[in-house]
């Protein structure tokens, strides 16, 4: 190990303890046996596992097991040293695990960082305490002295120059998967004074590393919550102190530091953001189980992380899935809300599915910050829901997707993008990042390109985005550009997408949106533009140009254009466009799905596309008309009853300080 027993004995040791000093003095006068045990007994009397165990027994994360198996089930495979990471496992033979190993067909490098998670540990110490069978006491022992002995903490090492000492992976391991084992099997005969002892030198070298080699971003909170409980559990190591006051420090500011002021977490992903949350969480639950005093403002401060997902609720009580993200479920965390802030009728409406609080005091918002705008009809679990970002890039996880647009109607989500897909350097990867695989537009076939020369910087998270709105009784509108370039030339073309959100539909139709795409060459050339929306896998058909997929239950979305559209499906070459990931038990696969494409050629475009979702399988609409001239900003609307509708763009103006808030 790193920290050699001398090192750890004689100075890493808190002298103010006087059993601590008794350790310091039995390892100069007697030797490591003799100082193992004075160490091991003071533990073992002073721990307080009953205090530990009032914290909550968390649900499981990142695919260590499968959803299939109860916590049991899970530790008999694991103890035959069937191990698994980013949902593939592995059998180790005879147990004997290699926790540099990786098993992956493609060398997929998260599987060996996220082993060393430790998932496994906390769920044998949860069946110790249901059962007392030592059984899954001897397999934590050998699994932490295998892997303390293979897993050499590194002395200067960067973050990802390791396999088993990333700091994600420090910093998780030791908010919850190491304590909760070493507390429930304190009083094992397997845990020796010798085991003991090279778990608390472990422990040292977790706080040496993420105290001197934290990073930046989610990462950064859950390395400080992996810190912050290191300082909380173990007061008898020296540094205990300086852990304490650096990482509830980082925390307490890195709020402001992370969250911009309309309450999203700057690496614009929803997941990430539930991580950064979780973590707050996990820090001040263990503050409160072990009695030790923490600064009210960490939780105060939380309150609009848990605002944002109110705010990007789609009708099913889940968020979109942004960038790296997920659909989180909004009712989990508003859970989690109340419990912060009981007096937020908002939170408990949430929280208890309408049941008891009040609906927020707005249905369509604006994020001017994070550059969203979700459009509602209403609140109901069947309403139109059409959400627009002219987002900054964000620090993290990013897509190539400025302007996306996704929409959910009558129970489904009848527009969304690709979604998102393993960490490896697969095309599928590649694919899900890029602007392909979202419902945006491309110009000669080259995809927006911010991460290519993209720096960010801290300013960042108090500038507001380029968004537009304007939200009244019967429309919605969201507007925002993109002009940084497109594919490795940085191609000069300014992107202008204005969204009409028909509330109150028009003309006796059903609410639906108008997506209004305008096309400035800054070099004067002509160009191919190309507007894409990603369908879903389902039944789906083409009349007249007009593009109707069937969600069930009576429920269809339309698309129809100006133009007649590409349908793309499973094209590999020459580059993907038409797929959808699809995540299984063992393997990540992907399939063939349609993406629409309108295209048109020449200087100064616009194209038009309306999205029309049905709860009773008619689509009214039957057709746009534009005239050629860019500078006309007339849309002809033809209905299925040969009326014809002409909207006027400039009637439906969109501004960056209209109120972020609408209510009907």
């Amino acid at each position: 190990m790193l920290i050699t027993d001398e090192k750890f004995f004689c100075e890493e040791l808190n002298e103010q303890i006087p059993e601590m000093q008794k350790a310091a003095r039995a390892y100069r006068e007697s030797g490591l046996q003799a100082a193992e045990k004075v160490l091991a007994d003071y533990v073992r009397q002073n721990i307080e596992p009953d205090k530990y165990f009032k914290i909550p027994y968390y649900e499981r994360e990142n695919a260590w097991a499968l959803s299939t198996d109860d916590d049991f089930a899970a530790a008999e495979k694991i103890m035959r040293g069937e191990l698994r990471s980013c949902g593939f496992t592995h059998k180790f033979e005879n147990g004997e695990v290699d926790w540099e190993f990786n098993p992956t067909y493609n060398q997929y490098k998260e599987w060996t960082w996220q082993l060393s998670r430790h998932h496994e540990w906390r769920c044998l110490g949860y069946c110790y305490r249901m059962t007392g069978d030592e059984k899954y006491a001897q397999c934590f022992v050998k699994y932490l002295m295998s892997w303390c002995a293979q897993a050499v903490c590194p002395e200067n090492a960067p973050s990802g120059a390791t396999n088993c000492w990333r700091t994600i992976e420090a910093g998780i391991r030791m908010t919850k998967n190491w304590h909760y084992a070493f507390f429930a099997f304190i009083n094992s005969p397997h845990m020796t004074d010798h085991v003991i002892t090279t778990y608390m030198k472990s422990i040292c070298e977790h706080g040496y590393r993420l105290s001197k080699f934290s990073s930046a971003g989610n990462w950064l909170i859950m390395e400080m919550a992996g810190l912050a409980h290191i300082a909380m559990l173990y007061p008898f190591l020296k540094k205990n102190g300086e852990w304490a006051d650096y990482a509830f420090g980082r925390l307490a500011s890195e709020i402001d530091v992370q969250v911009y002021p309309d309450g999203f977490q700057y690496e614009l992903s929803t997941g990430y953001h539930g991580v950064v949350v979780q973590n707050y969480d996990w820090v001040i639950n263990t503050a409160k189980a072990m009695e030790y005093k923490i600064s009210d403002e960490l939780s105060k401060n939380l309150q609009r992380c848990f605002e944002l997902y109110i705010k990007l609720c789609q009708p099913d009580r889940h968020t979109p899935d942004i960038n790296d993200g997920g659909r989180a479920d909004v009712a989990f965390w508003e859970k989690l809300g109340s419990y912060y802030f009981p007096e937020r009728e908002d939170f408990r409406y949430f929280a208890t599915e309408g049941r008891e609080g009040k609906l927020p005091d707005y249905v369509s918002i604006a994020l001017p910050y994070s550059g969203i705008a979700m459009m509602r009809t209403d609140w109901s679990k069947k309403a139109v829901n059409v959400f627009m970002e002219s987002a900054p890039f964000g620090k993290a996880h990013q897509h190539e997707d400025k302007l996306n647009v996704l929409m959910f109607a009558y129970g489904k989500n009848v527009l969304r993008d690709t979604g998102n897909y393993a960490y490896d350097t697969s095309d599928m990867r590649k694919f899900v990042l890029d602007t392909r695989s979202h419902n945006c537009a491309m110009v000669d076939d080259r995809s927006q390109a911010r991460g290519r020369r993209y720096n960010w910087k801290p300013e960042y998270i108090k500038e507001r985005s380029n968004l537009k709105w304007k939200f009244t009784k019967d429309t919605d509108v969201a507007e925002g550009v993109y002009d940084e370039g497109y594919g490795p030339e940085f191609i000069d073309v300014k992107h202008c997408r204005k969204l009409i959100f028909f509330k109150k539909g028009l003309g006796g139709s059903l609410p639906f949106a108008l997506v209004v795409d305008r096309f400035v060459p800054g070099d004067g050339k002509q160009h191919k533009y190309a507007v894409s929306y990603q369908m879903d896998i389902q039944p789906y058909t083409v009349e007249n140009g007009i593009y109707t997929a069937d969600f069930g239950d009576g429920v269809t979305m339309s698309v129809i254009g100006d133009v007649i559209p590409e349908i793309i499906s499973g094209q590999k070459e020459p580059y993907m466009l038409g797929w959808r990931p699809v995540h299984k038990t063992e393997e990540h696969e992907h399939n063939p799905a349609p993406c629409l494409r309108y295209t048109r050629n020449g200087g100064n475009v616009r194209i038009i596309t309306a999205l029309y979702p049905s709860d009773n399988g008619e689509c009214v609409l039957s057709g746009i008309k534009i005239s050629d001239s860019f500078s006309d900003d007339d849309i002809t609307l033809t209905f299925n009853d040969g009326k014809n509708i002409t909207v006027r763009e400039s009637d439906y103006p969109a501004y960056s300080d209209s109120p972020e808030k609408y209510s009907d």
